[in-house]
């Protein structure tokens, strides 16, 4: 398979892999409307609610994505659940004590943005 073109110009045949065992920075859209973005930085990946099969025909609850949500796991062991639905897109994080650039909270853990 070729990968795709990027400014008209084709991408670098090499695939990455997310390795969830390292934490990483999940930036979702929240609330009512989805106006609001919060970050939630230095987080593990630790699975999702409901889980699926591959049966032809699965149960009704798993046609539902409000039944499926993410969960990751803050660094004080503290569990995020939220809807996988709202999530932009999952970013590296700065290693504990690294230089960073962002505007990261003092605690590190949640950190909302304004549009």
């Amino acid at each position: 398979m070729r990968p795709p073109k990027i400014g008209g110009t084709r991408a670098p045949a090499n695939v990455q892999a997310i390795d969830f065992t390292k934490p990483h920075d999940f930036h979702f859209r929240i609330a009512y409307d989805k106006s609001a973005t919060q970050v939630f930085e230095r987080c593990l990946l630790v699975g999702f609610t409901t889980p699926m099969t591959d049966e032809e025909n699965p149960p009704a609850y798993e046609e539902f994505t409000h039944n499926r949500w993410i969960v990751l796991q803050r660094e004080d062991g503290r569990r995020v659940y939220i809807p996988r639905d709202n999530l932009l897109y999952i970013e590296d994080s700065t290693p504990i004590g690294g230089a960073t650039t962002s505007s990261a909270s003092e605690s590190g853990d949640v950190r909302e943005l304004s549009n």
